[in-house]
């Protein structure tokens, strides 16, 4: 609030004496409005934060739980396929799944859900050895789940993260704390525990099962490497290329797509017998 002092003095036709008080206490308060909204503006602003704060910590768990209820689906459903179902070619599996993967990307284009880069040939040409990598890391990894149990293999896998670590220390100058050394260490005797389990296991079935586990660890230890050089290549490739994501999931999977074929016609059992069998 101000106070105002006036003096009658001012006005016309007006006497007074020096000793007379004749002034005039006007106080006047502040608008009321002014002073309510200032607080509620404060309000407003940890509301807006907090909302925005939220926002955030929801876009970023939504990917997280949506990666990994794909992920979830897509070993169980592979794992079904390849061994209760006994489906036994791999690439033709491989390659209807990367058909399907581009269909959706083109689909959701078509909606404004997601944007890419256009098929271009000289970028197809540099892109090529990573999508020959990717096909080499998912077959290995298919063969390795159709031998060996989805608690195996996901233990197994996260081996290669340790490859991976030691990839960038030596290619591009990673560093890894003893913290990280740690979990590493426990990574590999849990790898170790969850191994002679299995072979312990097995050892009471016959012969048979046991060659079975052995091709599976196999394949599991080309896929772990695989993995890694898939990884650390892509790494490398991606920022001279200027990939963003939806551009690397669809240059991996479009180009993928006539090695699976190729690969099947070639390897795979196309006989009438074998397409009864898995179809």
């Amino acid at each position: 609030m101000f106070v105002q002092y006036r003096n009658r003095s001012c006005q016309p036709n007006t006497k007074m004496s020096p000793n007379s008080k004749d002034y005039k206490l006007l106080i006047e308060e502040e608008n009321v409005n002014n002073t309510s909204t200032s607080q509620p503006s404060l309000i407003t602003m940890k509301d807006n934060l907090s909302y925005v704060t939220s926002s955030a910590a929801a876009t970023g768990v939504l990917p997280v739980l949506t990666y990994c209820a794909a992920s979830i689906l897509m070993t169980v459903t592979n794992k079904y396929v390849l061994s209760a179902y006994e489906f036994n070619m791999n690439f033709l599996l491989l390659g209807i799944q990367s058909i399907s993967c581009v269909v959706l990307l083109h689909f959701f284009k078509i909606f404004n859900l997601v944007t890419y880069q256009k098929l271009d040939s000289e970028t197809s040409k540099k892109w090529f050895p990573i999508a020959a990598m990717l096909v080499a890391m998912i077959y290995t990894g298919s063969k390795s789940l159709q031998y060996l149990s989805i608690p195996v293999y996901t233990i197994f896998k996260n081996l290669t993260i340790i490859l991976i670590a030691y990839g960038e220390v030596i290619w591009f100058e990673g560093k890894i704390s003893r913290l990280t050394m740690t979990s590493f260490l426990f990574m590999v005797l849990s790898s170790i525990i969850a191994a002679w389990s299995d072979i312990s296991t097995t050892f009471s079935f016959s012969e048979a099962s046991y060659t079975s586990l052995n091709l599976g660890y196999f394949w599991m230890g080309i896929n772990c490497f695989s993995s890694a050089a898939y990884v650390l290549t892509m790494r490398k490739y991606i920022k001279s290329i200027g990939f963003k994501d939806f551009d690397t999931v669809y240059y991996n999977n479009l180009l993928s797509i006539p090695l699976l074929i190729i690969l099947s016609f070639t390897i795979e059992d196309w006989g009438v017998r074998n397409l009864e069998k898995n179809l």
